[in-house]
């Protein structure tokens, strides 16, 4: 698996595969200086192209759980303490499947996210009675006082390339369908995603030279033209015509 940009061909950008191959939110370019980020489709059907996709909604039962004591669940001392790499947790009501998160957020008193962490791998756990060791790709913080079990808790959060829609529902823009991706309620694709430069995108509206942001009230995946609440992901290089834009994407 290549790190640091990847140099993308036509063939990258039009191939899709139904097992990961980069590190989800990997950054490729093209030799006209587009960008593009890798993720995992979301959704049950096909994915249309043109269409701007949105971060996953926080699945359920993931946050405040709790930090398993040392001696329960293969957890011991050492791994509470700043330096440590690995931690284990009690899940919640909702069973988790091996790898399914990419960071961890510890809330100190359970109540403030004072640090976020990248996951490397983490086990599959049952729902309620399931732990969870996750192994980190980062240590824990140096400044950290030891985590107090039944006191200090953690979140499970999905990276924003992990199972990203159209969707009416706002969250963090993670980029543009390039060609159709064929999901199914028993496939999920992989691919790449464009995030800056040149692109054609489907508009509810678009007006040359104002800013494009994601359509909240429309048609899902659509852009609109952007004002003060909905932030912004690029700007329109023509007018809308027959809900296409000509845009210049700056979503990452």
């Amino acid at each position: 698996m290549e790190t640091g940009v990847r140099y993308l061909t036509s063939t990258d950008l039009n191939t899709y595969t139904t097992t990961k191959q980069e590190q989800l939110g990997a950054l490729g370019a093209t030799e006209d200086g587009r960008l593009y980020r890798y993720v995992k489709f979301g959704g049950t059907s096909t994915i249309n192209p043109g269409l701007i996709l949105q971060g996953p909604a926080a699945p359920a039962n993931s946050t405040g759980l709790a930090i398993t004591a040392a001696g329960t669940g293969g957890q011991v001392t050492a791994n509470l303490q700043a330096g440590s790499q690995k931690l284990v947790v009690t899940n919640g009501a909702t069973a988790v499947t091996q790898d399914e998160f990419q960071f961890l957020e510890i809330l100190t008193n359970g109540t403030l996210p004072l640090y976020s962490l990248k996951i490397s791998t983490h086990t599959a756990a049952a729902a309620t009675t399931g732990y969870i060791t996750i192994n980190l790709k980062e240590p824990l913080p140096q400044n950290l006082t030891q985590l107090v079990p039944g006191t200090d808790t953690v979140n499970l959060v999905y990276s924003k390339f992990n199972g990203p829609t159209a969707s009416t529902t706002g969250n963090a823009p993670v980029g543009l369908t390039l060609n159709v991706v064929p999901n199914t309620a028993s496939v999920t694709n992989y691919g790449w995603v464009q995030t800056r430069g040149h692109a054609i995108v489907k508009a509810t509206t678009a007006t040359i030279g104002l800013g494009i942001a994601c359509d909240l009230s429309g048609t899902a995946g659509y852009v609109i033209i952007a004002a003060a609440t909905t932030g912004n992901i690029g700007w329109a290089k023509a007018s809308a015509v027959s809900n296409n834009a000509s845009v210049e994407l700056a979503i990452d």
